[in-house]
């Protein structure tokens, strides 16, 4: 079983502060680093950590950073024939940073928006009844809802995390199969102050399963009437971000491993709680091995 992600790429400029700059205020960061990021990536990486088959389509610019990410996903063992460089900078992200891991983001997405339906047409022809598909909310609405309708068309497993939202999904959720949101987004798309409840309006569109990721709280799991709270283990958080892409793409490689959605969410809580211990977007990622020993301890009964 392989996996397609199709999605954004962005380069993380991250800057550690004391608090978040207010308008009109110029800080000066403790630390800042560079790293390969945006959501699609992370996703595509994180799977490809886990050990499974996956493919990329996504588009970078014909700049140095655009080179950087064609090296670091390769080398991560992503397949990148999907991958386009086109003219104009790649989509880059400002991360700020304050104690305790809480993050804020900007990004531009030039480069993402020009993602069309004719461009990921040939990665989507690729996909069968046993593969899986992901995806996030960067792309326009035109080509999220092209790529959604395609892979349920060919019978792919359709796996959606929204974010970030700028659009709603109403006349979508009956392509996905799995829906992957944090409490905020739940909250937004389920049009709904509780993100139980919302989740269950979600459900009634046509979803098989809706995840809400809680942070340190971990995840909530709900499969038509039946609920599973999936804990956090504690740890000493540095920097939460990427920390929900590492959970998306470790989920699916559960999936594709086989493993029940139950499970591969334990082990995906597992991952994401690792990575935010450490600084930066995919060099704080778990390592293959690291994901190997996650695992075995995930199968362990509680």
């Amino acid at each position: 079983m392989a996996v397609l992600v199709v999605g954004n790429c962005t380069y993380d400029r991250s800057f550690e502060l004391d608090r978040f700059p207010q308008p009109g205020e110029t800080l000066l960061a403790h630390r800042s680093c560079a790293d390969i990021g945006g959501k699609g990536a992370n996703q595509a990486a994180a799977a490809a950590c886990a050990g499974v088959p996956v493919a990329f389509c996504s588009v970078v610019g014909l700049d140095p950073e655009g080179a950087e990410f064609e090296r670091h996903l390769s080398t991560a063992g992503v397949d990148l024939r999907f991958l386009l460089r086109r003219d104009g900078p790649t989509d880059t992200s400002i991360i700020y940073l304050v104690p305790g891991g809480e993050n804020a983001i900007v990004s531009s997405h030039a480069l993402t928006a020009s993602l069309a339906a004719s461009d990921v047409m040939p990665s989507l022809a690729t996909l069968g009844p046993h593969d899986i598909l992901l995806l996030q909310g960067n792309l326009h609405r035109e080509t999220t809802g092209f790529c959604l309708r395609e892979g349920h068309r060919q019978g792919a497993r359709v796996i959606l995390n929204p974010a970030p939202i700028h659009y709603d999904y109403d006349d979508l959720w009956s392509f996905v199969s799995i829906a992957i949101l944090n409490e905020v987004e739940a909250v937004t798309l389920g049009h709904c102050a509780d993100p139980i409840e919302s989740a269950g309006t979600i459900l009634s569109k046509g979803v098989d399963v809706v995840i809400t990721t809680m942070g340190a709280a971990g995840a909530l799991l709900i499969h038509r009437s039946e609920q599973l709270r999936i804990p956090a283990p504690p740890v000493d958080v540095v920097d939460t971000t990427g920390a929900g892409d590492v959970f998306c793409g470790v989920f699916v490689a559960g999936l594709a491993r086989r493993l029940k959605p139950d499970l591969a969410a334990r082990w995906a809580v597992a991952a994401a709680s690792l990575s935010v211990t450490r600084r930066g977007t995919q060099r704080a990622f778990p390592t293959h091995e690291e994901l190997a020993s996650l695992l075995s301890r995930a199968r362990l009964p509680d």
